[in-house]
């Protein structure tokens, strides 16, 4: 088996890179080979001065920062403090992207060298964006490097439980089995697939895999992992598991430990900027990717947020030059820390992801409660049944139930009086018995949503 996954990482995937013509992806790797002996100031340094080099490309280049600078008063000179002039940027926004597509489009990369993608659409409406083939390469090293630091290599077997439209390109056909035994060497889960006969053949298709890693959403490995703990089955045992797309809560990692025994590490991605961030050994945070992300932290004014503080996150994709993203609102929700980690990486810390702005509720003073205190509610109660927590443009609260056997008033009762000593006694809060709770069209299943933003 060790000579096989040789043979993969040596030759036939480097034959696959060849026939793509992404020649570039070993340098890239190579290039981030090293990326943990840096001081963190000397990182800092790099990372600034490939923020100064996007924008002064963007400004040159696309008309829409042309424009945007223009209305700013900002003129090329002053890009080389290029920190400070981004604090004077508006948030783009997924509108502004949605408005303006062809203006972002710079003009020296032809249209026809750009690879045009969308976000999942967990919105309603998924965001078109493009990315140029460089940009392209080094985000898939820079998924390689975290996926290196937690224990993979390339040719180890990996079973993925997340979206199909996730997967690497193509699982099906003659060529694509090849490459897939060749090269990626996946067995896909489905997620919308989750009755019990399912299942039993994917164990049945899983235990003669023998998976390595398991990469995942962890809501779509929970179900499955829930499934083999009531069956007392423990005999899958990857070397590692990878979770990303989604929250990743403190009951699902002890119940992966348990039932898979092995390691469990976070990552924060997203389709605009990839894997960004990443756990590493200590799970003290996930560790901030400063070559290929700027990162700001901004909170309910604004302004930049204190460690620790809930904020939204801005990114500045720092390797997308054909469609310029500055000052992105991804939509999502964290917070930082000063303080490094004591593995010794120089890489920052996010000291806690809290998911999307749609996943933190807001209580009858305003002030934001993250998603998680409230699936907290329900996991630490052993609640049975399936739920999710809505809340609408008026501040009251809707909960979804999928009853299961055991569910009962007083389950209802207890529900009703924690989730008021989280948001106050004015806010309204009802429950609504569904038969079924559908899953988003990216293929996550939300837990929490909300109309109100807690941030302006």
């Amino acid at each position: 088996m060790r000579l096989y996954n040789y043979l993969i990482k040596y030759i036939t995937y480097p034959i696959w890179m060849i026939k793509d013509r992404r020649f570039n992806l070993y340098r890239y790797l190579w290039e981030y080979h090293n990326y943990n002996y840096p001081t963190p100031d000397a990182l800092r340094h790099r990372q600034v001065k490939k923020l100064e080099n996007l924008l002064k490309h963007a400004s040159l280049h696309s008309n829409y920062y042309k424009s945007l600078f223009q209305k700013y008063g900002i003129l090329f000179d002053d890009l080389s403090k290029p920190v400070s002039i981004l604090g004077k940027l508006p948030v783009l926004t997924k509108r502004s992207i949605g408005q303006h597509v062809d203006d972002i489009l710079v003009d020296n990369i032809p249209r026809d060298e750009l690879t045009e993608d969308s976000t999942g659409g967990s919105t309603g409406t998924p965001l078109v964006f493009y990315r140029d083939k460089e940009c392209f390469l080094k985000r898939r090293a820079q998924e390689l490097f975290f996926d290196k630091w937690i224990g993979y290599e390339i040719g180890d077997k990996v079973a993925f439980f997340v979206a199909a439209r996730h997967h690497p390109a193509g699982l099906k056909g003659i060529k694509y089995r090849v490459r897939n035994a060749t090269s990626e060497r996946i067995l896909a889960f489905d997620p919308y697939r989750t009755d019990i006969k399912y299942m039993a053949t994917f164990l049945d298709r899983l235990r003669s895999f023998k998976p390595e890693v398991l990469k995942c959403f962890p809501n779509s490995l929970y179900i499955f992992a829930k499934f083999l703990s009531n069956k007392g089955i423990d005999d899958i045992k990857p070397r590692v598991i990878s979770c990303t797309g989604e929250t990743l809560h403190e009951y699902q990692r002890e119940l992966f430990k348990e039932v898979f025994q092995c390691p469990v590490f976070e990552k924060y991605g997203s389709f605009e900027v990839g894997v960004a961030a990443c756990e590493c050994a200590e799970h003290n945070g996930m560790h901030m990717f400063l070559d290929g992300v700027f990162f700001e932290f901004l909170n309910s004014e604004g302004k930049q947020a204190e460690p620790g503080e809930i904020a939204r996150l801005i990114v500045t994709d720092l390797f997308n030059y054909g469609f310029p993203l500055i000052r992105y609102q991804i939509g999502d929700v964290g917070a930082y820390s000063e303080e490094y980690c004591p593995c010794g990486s120089p890489l920052p810390l996010m000291k806690k992801l809290y998911g999307r702005d749609r996943d933190i509720l807001v209580d009858q003073n305003g002030d934001p409660k993250p998603g998680y205190l409230f699936v907290e509610v329900f996991n630490k109660n052993h609640i049975p049944g399936k739920f999710q927590v809505i809340q609408g443009s008026n501040y009251n609260v809707s909960i979804k139930v999928v009853k299961k056997v055991g569910f009962d008033q007083s389950h209802e009762k207890l529900i009703l009086e924690k989730f008021k000593d989280l948001l106050g006694n004015t806010v309204r809060i009802d429950f609504e018995y569904v038969d079924n709770i559908s899953r988003e069209p990216s293929g996550k299943y939300k837990y929490v949503q909300s109309a109100i933003s807690p941030f302006k």
